[in-house]
């Protein structure tokens, strides 16, 4: 048992801190205007926050859907791992985090901040930056407070 915990542990601690060391700093699509619903902080997909992001005046790539066994997927959501920045490049890859439900968002920003996590909320997404080492962390702690007026969201860290 112990053994099986410390492995969803590790998955958890990849997923939340967004570890992938691949790096696509191509800017995301800002042709059109990002879709949100009436409430402020509300977001139809991935791309729309990406989309969000860029037309705030940061640097993008393209969200791409991460398929792996994580707590997001394990409870309906998908996680897409993307860049974001608002220099020359990224810190690390980031995450937009879609959850089913406000619940489930609710159950992953305690385990983000127990691992260190720092991220932007809304109502069932979650933007998950980068915090592999002590530059990205200083880096995605400064660069979350933009990234929450662009998404109308909360910083949680």
């Amino acid at each position: 048992m112990r053994t099986r915990t410390a492995a969803v542990l590790a998955v958890l601690a990849l997923t939340l801190t967004a570890c992938s060391s691949s790096s696509d700093d191509s800017n995301a699509s800002t042709t059109d205007k990002p879709k949100t619903t009436a409430a402020a902080g509300t977001y139809d997909s991935a791309q729309d926050i990406a989309d969000a992001l860029a037309a705030a005046g940061l640097k993008v790539s393209k969200p791409e859907a991460d398929t792996g066994d994580s707590y997001i997927t394990r409870v309906g959501g998908t996680p897409y791992n993307f860049t974001v920045t608002d220099q020359d490049t990224a810190a690390g890859d980031a995450a937009i985090n879609m959850f089913p439900n406000a619940a489930a968002l609710a159950g992953w920003i305690p385990l983000s901040k127990q691992f260190g996590g720092v991220a932007v909320t809304g109502d069932t997404w979650a933007v998950s930056l980068p915090t592999r080492d002590e530059t990205a962390l200083a880096d995605s702690k400064r660069l979350a407070p933009k990234v929450a007026e662009a998404l109308n969201g909360t910083v949680q860290q």
